[in-house]
């Protein structure tokens, strides 16, 4: 579903490649090609590396929807998405996320379904499978819900017909693959699978809907501007398209 999960995977994706390319104030001066000095499993580094990653983010999805009464729909929606990410190791990361959807439209052979303001949240984890490596990996996991409603719009932009409740579940799983170029710069090319069922309520009935498409192929960037701080942008083209822009703080 065009779930703005897509935004929260991206945060996270987000700041733990920072986490990687950006090098702390009490490193030991010896960096390898991700960012880790050549002390980074010395105790001191260890309790002075940043542990916590705050981020925001904008995002805007665009995909296509199955219902369960064989109607389609295209679906496209925009949200602004607060993440809060814990690291116990230099490696892992939990992430936390909220936020709010903002319009929005499915488009349906019954007319335009316009969405109003809505809530979504998030919870996911995070792995950098090799430590020291060139290129990093990192698999990702998100389980996210939104939910807003919708209006079928008649001539003229007024409403025609009653607001009605749409839910959408959402659990995906990704893998990043990129690089560190000069402690700053890291671009990644990025996979994933999901799925999860919308539920929704179309001409007096019950349906539920699902993508057309589980996957997302793209590719992005983060962006170390400060000691702690980064911005990040992500395109995906195939798949559920998204564009996803953002900056995170590490503390």
């Amino acid at each position: 579903m065009a779930s703005p999960s897509t935004g929260c995977i991206a945060c996270l994706a987000a700041v733990v490649i920072s986490a990687a390319a950006a090098r702390s104030a009490s490193a030991c001066g010896v960096s390898t090609a991700d960012g880790l000095s050549a002390c980074s499993l010395s105790e001191h580094e260890e309790e002075t590396r940043p542990r916590w990653h705050a981020g925001a983010s904008g995002i805007y999805t665009s995909t296509a929807i199955r219902f369960s009464n064989s109607m389609r729909g295209d679906e496209t929606r925009s949200a602004v998405v607060g993440s809060l990410a814990y690291h116990p190791t230099a490696r892992t990361s939990y992430q936390i996320a909220a936020g709010g959807t903002f319009g929005g439209r499915l488009v349906t052979p019954a007319g335009n379904q316009d969405f109003s303001p809505g809530v979504t949240a998030a919870v996911g984890a995070s792995w950098r499978v090799v430590d020291q490596s060139r290129p990093f990996v990192v698999l990702a996991g998100n389980l996210s819900f939104s939910a807003a409603h919708t209006t079928l719009m008649g001539a003229g932009g007024a409403a025609a017909g009653p607001s009605v409740g749409y839910q959408a579940f959402d659990l995906r799983v990704g893998v990043l693959v990129g690089t560190t170029i000069a402690q700053v710069l890291s671009p990644y090319a990025v996979g994933r699978a999901f799925g999860g069922p919308i539920y929704w309520r179309y001409q007096g009935s019950d349906v539920t809907g699902t993508d057309t498409h589980h996957y997302q192929l793209g590719a992005g960037v983060t962006l170390v501007v400060a000691r702690r701080v980064n911005l990040f942008a992500e395109g995906i083209p195939l798949g559920e398209r998204s564009l996803v822009g953002g900056a995170a703080l590490a503390f």
